[in-house]
């Protein structure tokens, strides 16, 4: 084995890295260049941490392959063997853990779906017939056994939910530090890793909220959201409109008290470019603004730097370089 690579590979897990560093060796990866050097190096973490990864860790690894853009030519994948791709997305899970883990781990396969859409989303209909409508830059994984003895899905992004009702198989909604329970009914899950908040949306019926180590339920009844911040660790529920809440589903974007950071990364997701700045020229002001869904990427920045009155930026290709005017 090339001993960089096992260099490489540990000092990624054992430090804080940085973007644009960390696509940069997500990138380097998943490429085939020397992939049986890499297979050994991660089989061998594997071994040493076996306990950490289960079938929940297929979820970073597919966010890191949307990253690398490994989905432009497809969108439904059956990934066998889960151990192997496991060992791949340990990586990952180490050193961003994207979602809880068990203690268990058995042998199963999964089928993964990546959302690229750029305007109203993308809509997939799973085995039992429940529909899924999901946002750009989403991943969805579900087990090729879904609908046999559970119903159980995974998610990396945004998707709305109608299921298909069933109530000796509850449906099941897994997504970083939650679950969500539902028999029959219809909600929207918010969950970008990169996202300042986690939130659900109860459209119609019922469901049921867990936060994992958390021994409370919340139960949501219609038109109420749910909101998690990932900053100061606070739950909320509150009454929305949820024509505004569900606008991404039209291809519109709304954003009611967002910070320009905040705006940044659905921009990002939606128009698949890249914004680069350093954190400290963006304050924390609130912005709401609507965008409907003709609205080009120049047309919204022209909007928002006009208001904002606080930054300028220079685009190269696919890249927007964010400056200060202060």
């Amino acid at each position: 084995m090339n001993d960089y690579i096992s260099k490489i590979i540990d000092l990624y897990t054992k430090s804080k890295i940085e973007e644009p560093l960390k696509s940069e060796f997500h990138k380097w990866l998943v490429d085939s260049e020397l992939s049986a050097d890499k297979e050994a190096e991660l089989f061998r973490l594997w071994n040493q941490t076996y306990n950490v990864a289960t079938e929940d860790t297929l979820v970073s690894l597919a966010s890191v392959q949307a990253k690398a853009q490994f989905y432009k030519e497809r969108k439904h994948t059956k990934l066998v063997a889960w151990r192997y791709v496991a060992a791949i997305a340990l990586v990952v899970v180490i050193s961003s853990a994207y979602i809880f883990t068990r203690k268990t781990a058995t042998e199963q396969n999964y089928i993964e779906y990546f959302s690229d859409s750029k305007q109203f989303g993308d809509t997939m209909t799973l085995p039992d017939g429940s529909i899924v409508l999901a946002n750009t830059g989403t991943v969805i994984l579900y087990a090729e056994s879904y609908g046999e003895k559970t119903r159980t899905v995974y998610l990396l992004g945004e998707a709305n939910f109608k299921v298909r009702k069933n109530a000796d198989v509850p449906f099941v909604v897994k997504s970083k530090d939650f679950s969500v329970t539902a028999l029959g009914t219809e909600f929207d899950v918010s969950s970008y890793p990169e996202d300042a908040n986690f939130k659900i949306t109860l459209i119609s019926g019922s469901v049921k909220v867990q936060q994992q180590g958390s021994p409370a339920d919340y139960i949501l009844n219609v038109n109420e959201q749910f909101v998690y911040s990932k900053q100061n660790k606070r739950r909320s529920i509150a009454q929305v409109d949820i024509y505004e809440a569900t606008a991404w589903q039209r291809g519109e974007l709304v954003f009611n008290g967002a910070t320009i950071k905040e705006i940044l990364n659905v921009l990002e997701r939606k128009y698949a470019v890249s914004f680069q700045y350093k954190s400290n020229i963006l304050d924390g002001d609130r912005y709401n603004f609507r965008f409907k869904k003709e609205s080009t990427l120049s047309d919204i920045l022209y909007v928002i730097k006009k208001v904002a009155d606080d930054f300028d930026y220079k685009k190269t290709d696919d890249l927007y370089y964010i400056n200060s005017k202060k």
